[in-house]
């Protein structure tokens, strides 16, 4: 069976007029009755027979008919479904979000408010298909980029402090060993800032002792600020420390900093997702260019 002859019976089937369905199908009638009766030898059928100038549909015509009337009316339909799905498609930005989860999150917030109808599909790794990607770069990469990866965008620097109970508190930065001895309180998750700060440490002679890690900063702010250890902050990615009983100090070590890489792949990149990653390296820009909680 063909689809051609499928339409010319769902017509004939529906007029049961063969010169009517003839004109309407903007064929001769001679084609449109050959074409019915070459179906009726494929199926091994009778599908209409004639009565005076009409035609009607037999048995096996009528049940023919209940079957393809709703196949051609979906695919009649799919084309203008491919074109709202090749829309939303369109709308979609992927991306991957490494670090910096609160910077990312409050610019699709923003964007969102401007343009309610893009879509967000978000990941913590680039393991799927991504349009935009979040990460921290690493020290290694000495920001050339990773082989067979699209270079960044643009990329953000900044130091890392020291959270400390207010009481370890003192004027002037602090040297990285001064907190070879203390419990270390992490925010879980942060596996790449982690290792940017393993790294710092273990140049500095020592690997930090974590005593505990949670998935809530507030929680992580708060331990602090009890005097139960300390922690390493970014300076811009985690917003202020903001808490009145712990302080962030800066570290004497200036090479102790991270930086946030945003990547675009081409290519593969809808038009939404490219307004997207502009609006995200426009909003770190802001960010970037607050003052900063470790001072100047």
């Amino acid at each position: 069976m063909e689809l051609l002859q499928l339409r010319y019976f769902e017509e004939v089937a529906r007029t049961q007029h063969v010169t009517n369905s003839a004109k309407r199908l903007n064929v001769a009638q001679p084609a449109l009755t050959q074409s019915i009766r070459r179906l009726e030898r494929e199926l091994g059928v009778k599908l209409i027979e004639r009565v005076g100038r009409n035609v009607r549909l037999t048995p096996c015509g009528a049940v023919l008919h209940e079957r393809v009337r709703p196949v051609l009316a979906a695919l009649d339909a799919l084309p203008a479904e491919l074109a709202e799905t090749a829309g939303r498609e369109q709308a979609t930005v992927r991306l991957a979000i490494e670090s910096a989860s609160t910077l990312a999150v409050e610019a699709i917030a923003a964007y969102r408010a401007r343009r309610p109808n893009a879509r967000f599909v978000v990941m913590q790794n680039a393991d799927q298909r991504w349009d935009v990607r979040l990460r921290t770069a690493r020290r290694e990469d000495g920001g050339r980029g990773r082989a067979g990866e699209p270079a960044a965008v643009a990329r953000f620097t900044e130091r890392i402090g020291a959270a400390v109970p207010a009481e370890r508190a003192k004027r002037g930065p602090l040297a990285l060993d001064e907190l070879a001895a203390d419990p270390f309180i992490c925010l879980a998750g942060s596996r790449a800032f982690r290792a940017v700060c393993d790294e710092a440490c273990a140049d500095a002679g020592f690997a930090p002792r974590v005593a505990f890690e949670s998935d809530s900063p507030a929680v992580v702010k708060r331990m602090i600020g009890l005097g139960l250890g300390v922690g390493f902050w970014p300076e811009r990615s985690w917003g202020d420390l903001a808490d009145g009983n712990a302080r962030l100090e800066p570290l004497a070590d200036a090479r102790f900093v991270r930086t946030l890489e945003v990547l675009r792949r081409d290519g593969s990149s809808s038009e939404e997702a490219r307004m997207f990653c502009d609006f995200l390296v426009s909003s770190l820009e802001d960010r970037w260019s607050e003052p900063s909680p470790l001072g100047a």
